[in-house]
């Protein structure tokens, strides 16, 4: 399955760089397709492949922590390319 999520600091004084690249090793079966930082903005957004939305949840949550608001969407891939 295909998802996207959105990340945005909860404090501004943080260094968006810092926290929007995943050091952590990503579980098997999961992929990291891109990822899109909008400094100023203070969010970035990731693009997803998972086999279901606990194992992404997991996985941000234990990487990112409690440092930014996290909302997720899954995609359908039939719908999006056409």
């Amino acid at each position: 399955m295909f998802f996207v999520s959105q990340h945005q600091l909860l404090n501004q004084q943080q260094n968006i760089n810092n926290i929007a690249f995943f050091e952590q090793e990503l579980p098997s079966k999961m992929l990291l397709h891109s990822t899109f930082i909008y400094v100023e903005e203070g969010y970035f957004q990731c693009v997803w492949e998972a086999e279901n939305t606990d194992m992404l949840l997991q996985y941000i949550h234990t990487t990112v922590g409690d440092g930014c608001q996290i909302d997720y969407y899954s995609v359908d891939p039939i719908t999006a390319i056409s």
